[in-house]
């Protein structure tokens, strides 16, 4: 009697599993934006990253509100404090939804200057804000800057 064989030419699942798993993960790529300050950039308060952020906002408003007349967003920005409460980084993790504008946002809240932090135990401490805008067809230009309470 003759026998007859085969031969499975098919992937093993665990095989095909771990090359898909592999090539899915080399499809997906992730993209972390940080901002430090510029030496010999002039630190600075909330007030002065609220006026500095309204003179650039005015210049943006006109694009952002396109053909409606208004426009406003808000984002959340992880501060790196050190202990004399200066921001040695900004790291975006609520976009505005505008790059220009997270991109003018990043660099002032990178030069953001706090009191001194003189319970902060380690060298760097994460510091959370929100940042908002508002823009209006009448000219206004308006950012918001708000701490944790």
């Amino acid at each position: 009697m003759r026998g007859t064989a085969s031969i499975r030419m098919a992937m093993p699942w665990r095989f095909c599993s771990l090359a898909a798993a592999t090539l899915l993960a080399a499809c997906v790529t992730s993209t972390t934006r940080y901002f430090t300050p510029t030496d010999g950039d002039a630190r600075l308060t909330q007030d002065d990253f609220r006026d500095e952020s309204d003179q650039l906002l005015r210049v943006e408003c006109p694009r952002l509100m396109g053909s409606t007349g208004q426009a406003s967003g808000q984002a959340r920005i992880r501060l790196l404090i050190d202990r004399s409460g200066a921001a040695q980084r900004a790291q975006f993790t609520r976009s505005s939804g505008d790059e220009r504008i997270d991109t003018i946002w990043g660099a002032l809240a990178a030069r953001l200057k706090f009191d001194a932090q003189a319970q902060q135990r380690s060298d760097l401490a994460p510091f959370m804000v929100t940042v908002g805008y508002s823009c209006s067809a009448n000219g206004t230009a308006v950012t918001t800057l708000q701490l944790p309470t």
